[in-house]
């Protein structure tokens, strides 16, 4: 598991809405419905779409979903457990790719106070 996310995951263990209604999991979710859907949802967009992980990167492994639309959040799982690993956001195709985990947390701290903005 990527470092900078199991880090995320002894401080703050998942994290509900953290863009409009997608979740990152916690560790609680790991053996739920919802996980299982990702995990599927996972594998549909495989079958469909060409992925780059990255040399060293193998499958990959949900770790945050939309509870109403298709949007999924997948990290790919690297063989060097060191080796920091890409956010990728899917719906239906790549949306965006994020360099690191906390580059990703930081996109969705943006994206939230730019919401916030055009609501104001």
């Amino acid at each position: 598991m990527d470092p900078e996310y199991a880090d995320f995951l002894l401080h703050a263990d998942g994290w509900s809405a953290i863009l409009q209604d997608i979740d990152l999991f916690g560790t609680a979710d790991f053996d739920t419905d919802a996980y299982a859907e990702a995990e599927e949802l996972v594998r549909v967009i495989e079958d469909e779409v060409e992925i780059e992980r990255g040399e060293g990167f193998t499958r990959l492994i949900p770790i945050g979903a939309s509870r109403t639309d298709i949007d999924i959040l997948v990290m790919p799982c690297a063989s060097d457990l060191k080796r920091p690993a890409p956010v990728i956001w899917l719906a239906g195709g790549e949306i965006e790719r994020y360099r690191t985990f906390s580059d990703f947390f930081r996109g969705m701290i943006a994206e939230n106070n730019a919401e916030a903005d055009s609501l104001a």
